[in-house]
């Protein structure tokens, strides 16, 4: 039986970090997710400011929860490079506090590995739009072709790397975690250009997702800062750093 770290990156995300882990825990409780054993649920917090470190404590009885908080926020990027640090799984699993990804949907990441010998599944907004199983309101589609139009040299051949359901083989993990540098949203281009520098195979799976209210994400604030460390990467590119 494959052993599963989970690694969410939260901040402020009381409101809906509840409901994430309560989905978690029953998935892995009913026969759907029963060949998976779950070995860790990391909450790394981002320097929180309300009661997510309470919200994910509450589950512990329960579930295999641990937190680690960052002294202050840094961004997704730094709090999962914290969290993957820590992961003892065969697999890792990124996954956003929001759930907006049903969990339900891990064993196609699962199998994709398998079936296509990949070393790390993605899952993918675009490809599940082309299925009828996203919602997505138009602004966020512009935005998301946008910003792949903008990294497609650095990850050719992947559709979306922002969907925040990512599975990882223990290996890859560790090496690409220890390298990663970005401390916030485009931590993923960064993750994924390695990955394809280095030579694992990346599965990218449509998946079911819907929108969730109270994104953290705000648009001219983090969009002009993704345009930079895209900038920064690809100088790096340049030099054969990425």
């Amino acid at each position: 039986m494959p052993t599963l770290s989970i690694v969410i990156p939260a901040f402020n995300e009381e409101p809906r970090l509840g409901k994430t882990l309560t989905g978690i825990r029953q998935a892995f409780l009913g026969k759907l997710l029963s060949d998976i054993q779950l070995t860790q649920i990391i909450v790394a917090d981002d320097g929180s400011r309300d009661g997510t470190v309470q919200v994910a404590e509450s589950f512990a009885s329960s579930l295999p929860i641990i937190v680690i908080s960052l002294a202050k926020n840094q961004g997704k990027g730094a709090a999962v490079r914290a969290g993957m640090k820590q992961i003892t799984g065969d697999f890792a699993l990124i996954y956003d506090a929001d759930g907006a990804a049903p969990i339900e949907q891990l064993p196609k990441l699962f199998t994709a590995m398998t079936d296509q010998h990949a070393d790390i599944a993605i899952g993918s907004r675009v490809l599940g739009r082309s299925q009828g199983i996203v919602t997505m309101r138009w602004y966020r589609r512009f935005i998301g072709r946008t910003y792949h139009a903008l990294c497609s040299f650095l990850v050719p051949g992947i559709y979306d790397t922002a969907c925040g359901c990512k599975l990882f083989k223990h290996e890859a993990a560790m090496t690409l975690f220890r390298l990663q540098t970005i401390d916030r949203f485009s931590f993923d281009v960064e993750v994924l250009a390695m990955a394809l520098r280095r030579g694992y195979k990346i599965a990218e799976v449509p998946l079911q997702w819907a929108a969730i209210p109270e994104s953290k994400v705000r648009l001219i604030r983090d969009g002009l800062q993704m345009f930079w460390s895209l900038l920064m990467l690809y100088g790096r590119r340049m030099v054969g750093r990425v």
